[in-house]
C-alpha cells in the first residue's frame, strides 16, 4: 500500500501498543463482554450475508482485529485491515491465531483519507 502519514486526531496519542493490547484482552474477558462480541460477530456475519457475501473487504477501523476470524470463514474473500493506530493492527497480528492473520493485509490511514483506489473493495467493514 501507499502509505502516507496519517493525521494525528485528537484521540490518537492514547494508543499505545499497551493500550492496544489491554484494548484485545478486555474483548476476551467476562461473560457479558463475551456475550456481546458474540452477538456483533453473529450480526456482521448476516450483514455480509445480505451484502452477497463479498469477496474483498476493507475493516476499518479494525483494531486489534476482533472480527478478522468471522472475515476469514470465505475461504476466497481478500481481507485488508486498516486502523489509524498502526499500534492497534500490529497487536492484533502478533495475538490472533496465524491462520487468520496470513489472510489479512493491513495499512495505516485514516477514515477520512483511504489510500486505495475506488472499487478496491468490494465492501467497507465498519463496526
Amino acid at each position: 500500500m501507499n502509505e502516507k502519514s496519517s493525521p494525528q486526531l485528537e484521540f490518537s496519542e492514547k494508543y499505545t501498543a499497551e493500550h492496544a493490547e489491554q484494548y484485545f484482552r478486555k474483548h476476551q474477558t467476562g461473560f457479558w463482554r463475551r456475550l456481546s462480541t458474540w452477538r456483533e460477530i453473529a450480526v456482521a456475519r448476516k450483514a455480509l450475508q445480505l451484502a452477497g457475501n463479498p469477496a474483498s473487504v476493507l475493516d476499518l477501523p479494525s483494531g486489534t482485529g476482533r472480527f478478522w476470524a468471522m472475515l476469514c470463514e470465505q475461504p476466497d474473500r481478500r481481507i485488508y485491515a486498516a486502523d489509524n493506530s498502526r499500534n492497534m493492527f500490529e497487536v492484533g497480528m502478533q495475538l490472533r491465531p496465524a491462520e487468520v492473520t496470513r489472510r489479512i493485509e493491513t495499512f495505516q490511514c485514516s477514515a477520512f483519507d483511504i489510500p486505495l483506489p475506488d472499487n478496491a473493495v468490494e465492501n467497507i467493514f465498519c463496526m
